[in-house]
């Protein structure tokens, strides 16, 4: 039933009706005053806080008359039933206009979600274009130009690449915070070895990321690019903390989880300074444990997702195998 269904005023009326019903078949002790409050409910929610307080005063004289046929009131306490049928009137009233407040407060906020959901789609889709269309340019004109340039441009053409690198990052972090709530991670066996190296080469110091990774085949269930890009997030904070000091990186299992784990050894991590990896580690069903260290030896975060054999996984060698190609 929608707003402005001119049905619900015929329910609020069978429910005043009912409760009515009940309240005179039975002794006069029993009390059905909040009963009569449901049948408010329904008006004000469907038809408005104006109709709601019109059932609010029929309400009220149904309740009041049949406690006065009941003899409840006598001739001297005229005072005391005119101060119930305000009472009665003034709650259910309330009533009916908090609960048509509550229901344009719903409607504005599902409106403000859907306008929300539309532009991070239009962002989704426009926002990483000119990005990426500045590292194409730099990249073919540095390759067209071979060694022409002098060492200066090469330095700005790298720079350029790296703030593009750097604002496609920031663009996929808005977004990602922006979808969370309503995103569906696809989980698919994914090698989890590959993953982290593909994590480190997208960070901007590679060079100072100490890789360790088992021997083993790890395989999880986890959304690839979600999964990467928090390992990604993690690193590069931990570089920004370390700048002079490799990062490590380790990979082992745990279990029936496959561990990442990853040491700063500067100032201590703070779980708000990797709020976004925690999310997307926590959509794909796992979780993100930081360890601190003692003081100024940095941290360690382990991310902990859920682990597959590749003998259970059909067909996982040839994902490896793509993956590795990409």
């Amino acid at each position: 039933m929608k707003r402005g269904d001119p049905r619900a005023a015929l329910l609020a009326l069978a429910v005043i009706a009912g409760v009515a019903l009940l309240d005179q078949l039975t002794p006069p002790d029993a009390d059905f005053g909040e009963f009569y409050i449901v049948g408010v409910v329904v008006a004000a929610w469907f038809l408005g806080w104006g109709v709601g307080v019109s059932f609010a005063l029929l309400a009220t004289v149904v309740r009041l008359a049949i406690d006065a046929n009941g003899g409840e009131f006598g001739a001297s306490s005229l005072g005391i039933f005119l101060w119930n049928a305000l009472s009665e009137f003034l709650v259910f009233g309330v009533v009916a206009f908090a609960t048509d407040r509550v229901y344009i407060e719903r409607e504005r906020w599902r409106s403000v979600d859907v306008e929300r959901r539309t532009m991070l789609r239009l962002l989704e889709q426009e926002l990483p274009r000119p990005l990426r269309a500045a590292d194409w340019f730099a990249r073919t004109f540095e390759d067209a130009a071979g060694g022409s340039l002098s060492e200066s441009v090469r330095t700005q053409f790298a720079a350029l690449r790296r703030h593009t690198r750097e604002g496609l990052f920031l663009a996929m972090d808005l977004l990602a915070v922006g979808h969370l709530r309503g995103l569906h991670f696809e989980l698919q066996p994914v090698a989890l070895n590959q993953l982290v190296i593909e994590a480190a080469a997208d960070t901007l110091d590679r060079t100072r990321v100490l890789l360790s990774l088992t021997g083993d085949d790890l395989m999880t269930l986890a959304d690839a690019d979600r999964l990467r890009h928090a390992i990604s997030s993690v690193l590069s904070r931990c570089l920004d903390l370390s700048p002079y000091e490799q990062v490590a990186v380790l990979t082992r299992a745990s279990g029936a989880e496959a561990a990442v784990e990853i040491a700063s050894r500067s100032r201590a991590i703070e779980r708000s300074e990797i709020e976004l990896a925690a999310l997307l580690v926590e959509g794909n069903r796992g979780r993100l444990v930081i360890v601190p260290r003692a003081a100024n030896r940095g941290s360690l975060v382990t991310i902990y997702v859920p682990r597959v054999t590749a003998s259970s996984v059909p067909g996982s060698d040839a994902i490896a195998e793509q993956r590795t190609a990409r």
